[in-house]
C-alpha cells in the first residue's frame, strides 16, 4: 500500500483532478477526507488525498504544473525509502499521467545509492512521466510547485521496469516488480545526477524579468543616490558590527546561565506582578496585556498561547515563564528572545500541539513515525490570541 505520503505535481487545471476523480484510480482503497485527519488516530481511514491549487502564484511568474496531490496513507505503509516505497511511487507516476493525460513529476529523495564524491544535490532524484516515457533529474520539485519553469536536464530512463497498481494501492506481483526495479537500480546510469558542471541546467529556473520600460539614463546624482540607497555608511556598518558583538557577549553569558529573565526586566521597568488570584478577570486581561507589550518592546516574544484562557496564560507566565532563563534584547535593533509555551519537546507539549496547532498533514506524518501513539482528537483553540501579540520585525 502506499507509504505515507507521495506528492506529485501535475500540468492539468485543478478542476479536471478533482478527489473522486483521483480516488476513483484506486477505488479499493479505504478512502477517507482532510477533515478526518483531525480525528483520533484511531478513526481514520485507511488513505487520504489531499489536492492543492498552486496557480495562485506572483504576478508574471508561469507555473506549468499548477495541481499539487498528495497521498497519504497509515495502516500497513512502507518504512522507509525502499525499493517497494520507489516502485509504487514511480506505477502512480504513471498512472497519474495516463489518467489526467498531462505531465506528472514526484520528487524521490534520496532513492539512488549513495557514493563517495558525489555532492548532495546529486542524492535527489526526481522523475517526470511524459507521453508514458520516465525522465530523471536532479531538481528540486518544490521549486516548480511555486511558480519555477522545468528547464534542460532531464534524462529518458531506459529500460525502466514497468509495474501495475491492484485497486486497493498494492503492487501487482509485488516480489517481481520490486526484484525487477532492484535490479535495474543496480546497474543504471546516474551520470546526469552527478555532474556537477550541469548544476544550472538541472536545477529549475526562475523565467527571465520583464523588459524594463524606456526611459532615459540615469544622471550622477540620480546613481549616487541608489548606491546610497544600496550600501550602508561606514557609521552604519561599525553600529552593525558593534551590535553583533554585543549580541554575542549576551548571548555566550546567556549559554553560561547568565542571562536575565522575562520577569526580571518588567520589574526594572516598574511594573508590578501581582499574584493571579488577587486580580478579577477584567483587571487580569488588562495586566496581561501589560505585560506581553512591555515584553514586545524589549524584544522578548511570546508563542504558542491561543490554547489557554487569559487567566491560563497569566498564571503560567506568573509561575514559570517570567522565571525563564533568556538572552536580554534590550537596546539591539536586530535581536531577540523567545518564550514558547509549546517549545519544550515534552510529551504533554507535543500532545497539546496535536489537538490545538497542528494542521491534518502534521498529525498524519507523526502518526506515520509514531504508528503505537494515539493521536487525541482535535480541538479548536480556546483564544485568538497569537496573532495579536507583539511580532519581531523580519
Amino acid at each position: 500500500m502506499f507509504p505515507i505520503r507521495l506528492s506529485y505535481f501535475l500540468a492539468a487545471e485543478h478542476e479536471s483532478c478533482s478527489r473522486d476523480a483521483v480516488q476513483a484510480l484506486l477505488a479499493g482503497l479505504d478512502w477517507g477526507d482532510e477533515a478526518g485527519l483531525m480525528a483520533r488516530s484511531d478513526e481514520w481511514a485507511g488513505a487520504v488525498v489531499l489536492i492543492k491549487d498552486w496557480k495562485d502564484v506572483p504576478p508574471g511568474i508561469r507555473c506549468d504544473y499548477p495541481t499539487e496531490i498528495n497521498f497519504v496513507h497509515f495502516p500497513g505503509r512502507v518504512k522507509g525509502n525502499d525499493a517497494d516505497a520507489l516502485v509504487i511511487k514511480l506505477a502512480l507516476l504513471r498512472m497519474l499521467a495516463a489518467a489526467f493525460e498531462c505531465r506528472v513529476i514526484c520528487d524521490a529523495a534520496d532513492y539512488i545509492r549513495a557514493e563517495e564524491g558525489i555532492p548532495k544535490f546529486g542524492k535527489e532524484e526526481s522523475f517526470l512521466c511524459q507521453h508514458g516515457r520516465v525522465f530523471s533529474a536532479s531538481t528540486n520539485v518544490q521549486l516548480i510547485s511555486e511558480g519555477y519553469r522545468t528547464r534542460a536536464g532531464w534524462v529518458a530512463l531506459e529500460g525502466l521496469p514497468d509495474a501495475k497498481l491492484a485497486s486497493d494501492g498494492r503492487l501487482v506481483d509485488a516480489d517481481a516488480a520490486s526484484g525487477s526495479l532492484a535490479g535495474w537500480m543496480a546497474v543504471r546510469d546516474q551520470t546526469h545526477l552527478h555532474n556537477t558542471d550541469r548544476f544550472d541546467l538541472l536545477h529549475p529556473k526562475p523565467p527571465p524579468l520583464e523588459p524594463r520600460e524606456d526611459r532615459p539614463p540615469a544622471t550622477e546624482e540620480e546613481i549616487e543616490a541608489e548606491m546610497a540607497e544600496e550600501f550602508p555608511t561606514d557609521e552604519e556598518l561599525d553600529e552593525e558590527e558593534r551590535e553583533m558583538e554585543e549580541e554575542f557577549k549576551r548571548l555566550n553569558a546567556w549559554e553560561r546561565g547568565f542571562g536575565t529573565t522575562a520577569g526580571k526586566q518588567l520589574l526594572e521597568e516598574g511594573v508590578s506582578l501581582p499574584p493571579p488570584d488577587e486580580l478579577d478577570d477584567a483587571e487580569l486581561t488588562k495586566k496581561l496585556w501589560q505585560v506581553v507589550n512591555l515584553l514586545g518592546e524589549k524584544h522578548t516574544y511570546l508563542h504558542s498561547t491561543d490554547h489557554l484562557t487569559d487567566r491560563e496564560l497569566y498564571s503560567w507566565l506568573w509561575q514559570e515563564g517570567l522565571s525563564e532563563n533568556i538572552m536580554s534584547a534590550a537596546g539591539l535593533s536586530d535581536a531577540g528572545s523567545h518564550i514558547d509555551i509549546l517549545g519544550s519537546g515534552s510529551e504533554e507539549s507535543i500532545r497539546l500541539g496535536l489537538i490545538y496547532y497542528d494542521d491534518a498533514e502534521k498529525r498524519a506524518d507523526w502518526f506515520a513515525s509514531w504508528p503505537d501513539n494515539p493521536i487525541p482528537a482535535h480541538l479548536d483553540r480556546v483564544s485568538d490570541r497569537d496573532r495579536h501579540l507583539p511580532q519581531r520585525e523580519s
